[in-house]
């Protein structure tokens, strides 16, 4: 590689080190969102209510549910469980706009010893005073023990 090549290459090495620390800081909120979010559905669901809007849609393992009330009703209404996160990614939507983060982890159901995976996927949109909110959400669980049909 001659010097040009090589100095041309440690300037590409140098921006993508910028501009990924950038998005790690650009994701760390909406990443914060997602923690809180999680642990507040561990403690008390009722108090997601303020984290939706009349707007937002839910995708509950198939079942369509619109408006905040409707899907924090859902969510109450769902078994006692403690999740164990695994990981949460977050990544812009330059063209919707918003952030999308999946988090995924591991589910039990009533304390009992089987675990359950679960993959939450979330639409973030910035309100204009810079606080997030879900506009929409996708929810699906994997039983172990009961593998869904084979895709034919």
């Amino acid at each position: 590689m001659t010097t040009s090549n090589r100095e041309k290459m440690d300037l590409l090495k140098a921006k993508f080190a910028r501009n990924r620390e950038k998005m790690d800081l650009m994701m760390a909120e909406p990443k914060r969102f997602v923690e809180n979010y999680l642990k507040t559905f561990d403690a008390n669901r009722e108090d997601l209510v303020n984290l939706y809007r009349e707007e937002s849609g839910m995708n509950f393992s198939g079942q369509m549910i619109l408006g905040k009330e409707a899907i924090v009703a859902k969510l109450a209404s769902l078994q006692q469980c403690q999740q164990q996160i695994s990981g949460i990614a977050c990544l812009p939507c330059e063209l919707s706009g918003g952030v999308l983060a999946l988090a995924y982890g591991y589910l039990w159901l009533d304390g009992k010893p089987d675990a359950y995976l679960f993959y939450q996927s979330f639409r973030l949109l910035q309100e204009p005073e810079g606080s997030y909110y879900i506009a929409q959400q996708a929810w699906l669980t994997h039983d172990f023990n009961n593998p869904p049909p084979a895709l034919t």
